[in-house]
């Protein structure tokens, strides 16, 4: 195990939402590999812990786990956070994905919060840090009230720049 491999790992976790508590649950401990990277987890985890402290990944996962837990804390930062605007949303992980839910979800008398993406799914890259190109490619369907703006004129690209990308993806379809 290497500290970045690890890192690397308890971070992709995090960001799907999964706790060492979800992990352990569906770990195969009998595995002798899963069954150190689990401990290597629930050590982490307690050290965080003891030091009242969050990791980069936490910032995101443990609001989410806030707001669900008491959604009257989530209803404060949705009266206060009207207008949510979120660009590369094609890179967005599960987690971040969960925060913005979380932040235009109607409550009661609230309406819900104005979303505005930016996004273009044909530019995901970052796949290998847990970007879920579902996000922008479901969007519509976990926004129905959404309405979508194509920006179909470039004027960053020329033509032959356009074509030649164009083919490339048209080839790899």
């Amino acid at each position: 195990f290497s500290v970045a491999n690890v890192a690397a790992k308890i971070s992709k976790l995090k960001n799907e939402l999964v706790d060492v508590d979800t992990y352990a649950r569906q770990a195969n401990t009998a595995d002798p590999q899963e069954a150190v990277f689990l401990e290597i987890f629930r050590q982490y985890t307690r050290t965080l812990t003891a030091a009242n402290a969050f990791d980069f990944d936490d910032l995101i996962a443990q609001t989410v786990y806030l707001f669900r837990a008491f959604p009257h804390i989530a209803e404060l930062y949705q009266r206060r956070f009207r207008h949510i605007m979120v660009d590369e949303y094609q890179d967005t992980n599960h987690a971040q994905y969960s925060l913005i839910r979380e932040l235009t979800r109607p409550t009661g008398a609230l309406p819900p919060a104005s979303l505005t993406v930016v996004g273009d799914s044909d530019q995901s890259i970052y796949a290998f840090r847990g970007a879920d190109i579902r996000n922008i490619v479901e969007f519509e369907h976990d926004f129905p009230e959404a309405k979508v703006v194509l920006l179909e004129q470039n004027y960053r690209s020329t033509n032959a720049i356009l074509g030649g990308a164009n083919s490339v993806i048209s080839n790899n379809r």
